[in-house]
């Protein structure tokens, strides 16, 4: 769960979130390549979100990445007023002009033409399209492989040939001379020319498909790429990579990696996810070094401190409150050193924490003081109101100021009303609470009172609890609950306190290994 955008943890219920609508593209074009003919059962709020997404991003290139979704099913990808859409966006000289490029290029104009064209194939209106407007735009194509001008490049000359093969015009003999990247220097180069030479030698395919011909590719070479990035390559660079060498002859067998990584990707509607993309933060790192410390791992960790170095020294580090004492809580229990004036002061605030406790700001001040807590910072005992344990909400709203000071160090401190006869009946129908998480402190809360762990409460665990451990890929973590299927770091955090609270009885907390 380590993000690759920022160095920092990311909160696991974001694998329950389809990729973006790049990702997603490139990810359902794999599995088609494959012979998996993908489909998609995916809300229709969620295409309008994807679709948003794209068409933000390019009105061209957005409505390409979303052909897949509508081949998939999802029927509002695109639709007939895309192609009206295509069609505005055509300049009298035959090309189609991308706005958000900002580039009045033939490169560019080149680009998107072969979008355009694959939206309006896609659609199936491109044999709609005016007999003048279609002349005109392969008169204008073949004007670009004059031999007198300069040379294009591999990505030009590919959108130059599949363009024409869209409109079913000739590639030229010229294009189809070029020859193949060459491989003999792969293992020399640096990870961004390797990216470079796959996508020109994706794009030496497109070409020789084309034009009806089998492209050569070094198969020896491109083979073993595959098996080694199958489980990390980006997946637009996976789809050009498989795209290469089904079109190369490869066995069957090579791509099972790629199809196990995707199967393993899938959400339910059919659509997938994008761990890639993920961004993690200061919250969701400070939950994992509380897991590790239950579980009695280490909490060095070179990477978060590199994360915060580089987050602080931004100008986006964000500079509320709360967001500054976060970040000092981490780096106390990443690093070890002592609590920072900053964090001291924030916890003497009574707008960051409140010196009075109620049942509406209970949450926000056991958050707060438990981040202090791991930031070295001392706190004052708050003035605590009294309520009522009388709804679900009042009650885990007692039961957090109870966990809250046997967190901070003041168990004993716990105020006279919250008592275990308050909080039995509760503690023993978890049906009552819509999360685990509120579930977990209501039974913590209810021992720390003094309530006994006996055969009532037992059973509601294994009701309450049980049923809810693991995710996908993450076994040890807790599900939210309440029909919220995604695992959670603080609802983790708040059974594996709990258990460490029963002493182990209910065996929850993951066995330290080597001391990691």
């Amino acid at each position: 769960m380590v993000s690759k955008q920022n160095g920092y943890y990311y909160h696991p219920f974001l694998r329950n979130q389809p990729a973006g609508p790049q990702a997603q593209s490139y990810a359902l074009r794999t599995l088609s390549e494959l012979g998996r003919d993908p489909k998609t059962s995916v809300a229709s709020a969620q295409v309008d979100s994807l679709r948003r997404q794209a068409l933000a991003t390019s009105p061209l290139w957005g409505r390409d990445w979303l052909i897949p979704l509508r081949r998939a099913g999802a029927a509002g990808a695109l639709d007939a007023s895309d192609a009206a859409a295509v069609h505005r966006l055509r300049a009298e000289g035959g090309w189609y002009v991308d706005s958000a490029l900002g580039d009045d290029s033939d490169a560019a104009h080149l680009g998107a033409t072969w979008a355009a064209l694959e939206v309006l194939d896609a659609l199936g209106r491109l044999d709609d399209l005016p007999a003048a407007d279609r002349s005109a735009t392969a008169s204008w194509l073949r004007s670009l492989t004059n031999p007198a001008k300069k040379p294009r490049g591999l990505d030009e000359s590919s959108a130059l040939a599949r363009s024409l093969y869209l409109l079913k015009e000739p590639v030229p003999e010229a294009l189809t001379r070029i020859a193949a990247p060459r491989t003999d220097d792969f293992a020399d180069l640096t990870p961004d020319a390797r990216a470079t030479r796959l996508d020109d030698t994706y794009g030496y395919t497109l070409i020789r498909q084309a034009a009806g011909k089998r492209p050569v590719v070094d198969r020896r070479v491109w083979e073993p790429v595959l098996r080694d990035g199958a489980t990390t390559l980006p997946y637009e660079q996976l789809y050009q990579l498989v795209h290469v060498l089904k079109a190369a002859g490869s066995a069957g067998t090579v791509f099972a990696p790629v199809l196990k990584r995707l199967d393993g990707e899938r959400l339910d509607d059919g659509t997938v996810r994008d761990p890639d993309a993920y961004i993690g933060n200061p919250d969701a790192s400070l939950y994992v070094q509380r897991l590790r410390a239950l579980a009695g791992w280490s909490r060095r960790d070179s990477r978060l401190t590199a994360a915060l170095d580089r987050e602080e020294q931004s100008d986006d580090a964000g500079q509320e409150g709360a967001e500054r004492l976060t970040r000092a809580a981490l780096r106390k229990v990443t690093t070890g050193d002592g609590a920072d004036e900053q964090a001291r002061h924030l916890c003497a605030d009574p707008r960051t924490l409140p010196a009075t406790v109620t049942e509406q700001n209970a949450t926000q001040w056991q958050r707060t003081t438990l981040n202090c807590t791991d930031a070295g910072a001392p706190t004052a005992l708050p003035r605590i109101g009294t309520w009522s344990t009388d709804t679900p909400e009042r009650v885990v709203a007692a039961a957090t100021v109870a966990v809250g000071l046997a967190d901070s160090g003041r168990g004993d401190s716990i105020p006279s009303w919250i008592t275990a006869d308050a909080l039995e009946l509760w503690a023993r129908n978890p049906g009552r609470f819509t999360s685990v998480y509120h579930y977990a402190l209501v039974v913590r809360a209810y021992s720390l009172a003094g309530g006994a762990l006996d055969a009532p409460l037992r059973a509601a665990l294994g009701r309450g609890v049980t049923p809810y451990r693991g995710c996908p890929g993450l076994p040890d973590l807790y599900q939210v609950g309440g029909g919220d299927s995604a695992c959670d770091l603080k609802t983790t955090w708040a059974v594996w306190t709990l258990d460490r609270r029963l002493h182990g009885a209910m065996d929850r907390l993951p066995a330290t290994k080597d001391g990691k």
